[in-house]
């Protein structure tokens, strides 16, 4: 621990932020493209709305991990 501690601390600096860094705004194409990834434009497919994560198996583990067993259920033969 007080090595990460240690290593974090490390990367820390008070030195002013580096100058030939400049914050350049999203190019004309930038729009379309995150459209295209995003699948959101008219072209894209819809794939991230079809996907749909049933949860209901995990919650019922969770409900019995949250649940101490009985003296009957612990010493099972």
């Amino acid at each position: 621990m007080i090595a990460l501690e240690r290593a974090v601390l490390a990367s820390f600096s008070d030195r002013a932020p580096c100058k030939s860094k400049v914050r350049r705004p999203p190019s004309e194409d930038a729009p379309a493209e995150a459209e295209r990834l995003h699948g959101t434009g008219t072209s894209g497919s819809a794939t991230a709305a079809r996907v749909v994560i049933d949860l209901s198996h995990y919650a019922a583990v969770a409900d019995r991990l949250w649940t101490a067993p009985t003296p009957e259920e612990d010493h099972v033969e």
